[in-house]
């Protein structure tokens, strides 16, 4: 009988590189890259309304047209004497504007203004080794940290805090850059990285974690893990035997 005996870490080395090399020549980056101190300085896009959004249309001197409704999923929304309007792309100041021309044909001076109550797109998603990932609400300027920080209490212990990616979109096309956080947390001066509406942060693990993911998934469910040997037949008429022998795993 002709047995076989391999290293187990040599071949677990083996498949992880052959796995990761393929990764690479597959993968496509995100276009165009950006800098953390260019997305950092970019200016918050203008406020615009959209699908979500809670807005009061109130009327002075006319209490019976006021109106607190969510923007429907096509961008319109409905009201009293003027029926549907579209929001979507809008901003309060020229909502504000088109419905003072409406509303015209129906009131002698129509006085009103608008107040929103809630921006659906105010907030940042955050994935990957934070505890409760999920979208986060942005009542004002919020930082990179404070944004893991507020799901669910931080980030696992598996967490590369070095290399957390910002994801931004910008007329269909998205962009990241990496925040060093490590430092950070371990009190060194360094500058804030502001979050801007509809970013998505992602906490990658290790990668170590990231190998022992792979290992699992990858090889230790497809080669028996029992202890032994393990015979297959080889040769004409299975004349012949080869082993993979286990016992030293």
């Amino acid at each position: 009988m002709l047995s076989v005996k391999y290293d187990r870490k040599a071949v677990l080395c083996f498949f992880f590189l052959l796995f990761m090399g393929s990764c690479l020549a597959g993968c496509s980056f995100m276009e165009p890259a950006r800098d953390t101190a260019a997305m950092a300085a970019q200016p918050v896009p203008s406020l615009t309304l959209s699908a979500g959004d809670v807005l009061d249309v109130k009327f002075f001197y006319l209490p019976e047209l006021d109106e607190s409704q969510i923007v429907r999923p096509d961008g319109f929304m409905t009201l009293q004497l003027i029926g549907d309007i579209s929001v979507q792309g809008k901003t309060p100041a020229e909502l504000h504007r088109e419905l003072l021309k409406r509303y015209a044909t129906h009131l002698k001076n129509p006085n009103l203004t608008i107040m929103v109550r809630r921006m659906n797109d105010s907030r940042v998603w955050v994935t990957g080794e934070v505890k409760r990932p999920g979208p986060v609400q942005m009542p004002g300027r919020m930082t990179v940290l404070e944004a893991v920080m507020d799901v669910g209490g931080g980030t696992r212990p598996t967490a590369d805090m070095k290399n957390v990616l910002v994801v931004r979109q910008r007329e269909g096309r998205n962009f990241g850059c990496l925040v060093n956080l490590k430092d950070v947390l371990k009190g060194k001066e360094g500058a804030s990285f502001f979050l801007q509406p509809r970013d998505v942060v992602y906490v990658p693990p290790t990668f170590i974690t990231k190998a022992d993911d792979w290992v699992d998934q990858y090889l230790n469910k497809m080669v028996p893990q029992s202890r032994g040997v393990f015979l297959y037949p080889i040769g004409p008429g299975g004349a012949g035997q080869v082993g993979v022998d286990t016992t030293n795993r």
